[in-house]
C-alpha cells in the first residue's frame, strides 16, 4: 500500500512560506498611510522600550529610564514587529490547525478501534451462547440415552461439571436479564 500525499502539511507549508512575502507587502503598505505610520511608530516605542529594559536588567543593572528612539527607528522598529507578528501569527495558526486534525484523525481511529471490539465481543458472545445452548441439548441427549440403556448405567455428571453447574445457571440466568 503506498503512502498517501501529506496534502494538508504542504498546505501548511505554502501557507507558511507565503507568509513572509505577505507580511513584507503589508508592512510597505502600512508605512504609507499616515495614521498607520503613527500606529508603527507607538509599537516601535514599546518595542524599544522593552527590548531595552530586558537587555539593561539582564545585564545585571537596574533600569531607571530609556530614551525614546527617533521617529523613523520606532517606525522602522514598529514595521519589522508587524512583519513579525504576522509571521509568527500565520505560524502558529498552521501549527494549531494540523494539530486540531491529527487529533480528529485519532479520534475517528480509536472510534473505528472500538467498534472493531465491539463487533467481535459480540460476536463471541454469540457463539458462547450456541455453544452453550448445544452443549445443554446434548447433556440432555446423555441423560435421556442413559435412561434407555439396556446395562442401566446411568450418566454420571463429572465433578468439575457439577461445581460448574451453578455457575453455568448463574450465566443462563444473567444472559436472560441481558447484562
Amino acid at each position: 500500500m503506498a503512502a498517501a500525499l501529506p496534502v494538508t502539511k504542504l498546505a501548511g507549508l505554502l501557507i507558511k512560506t507565503l507568509a513572509k512575502p505577505m507580511s513584507k507587502r503589508i508592512k510597505h503598505e502600512a508605512n504609507r498611510s499616515p495614521h498607520t505610520i503613527k500606529m508603527l511608530q507607538a509599537i516601535g516605542q514599546a518595542t524599544h522600550q522593552v527590548t531595552s529594559r530586558l537587555t539593561i536588567w539582564s545585564a545585571g543593572y537596574k533600569v531607571r529610564s530609556v530614551k525614546p528612539c527617533d521617529a523613523e527607528e520606532a517606525q522602522k522598529k514598529g514595521s519589522e514587529f508587524l512583519g513579525e507578528s504576522i509571521v509568527f501569527l500565520v505560524g502558529g495558526g498552521v501549527v494549531v490547525w494540523e494539530y486540531k486534525n491529527s487529533k480528529e484523525k485519532e479520534k475517528k481511529k480509536e472510534e473505528k478501534r472500538l467498534q472493531e471490539m465491539r463487533q467481535t465481543a459480540e460476536s463471541l458472545e454469540q457463539r458462547l451462547h450456541a455453544i452453550d445452548d448445544r452443549l445443554i441439548a446434548l447433556e440432555k441427549v446423555v441423560k435421556d440415552n442413559t435412561r434407555h440403556n439396556i446395562f442401566h448405567e446411568r450418566y454420571v455428571e463429572p465433578e468439575v461439571l457439577r461445581t460448574n453447574n451453578n455457575k453455568k445457571n448463574d450465566v443462563r440466568e444473567n444472559t436472560t436479564t441481558g447484562w
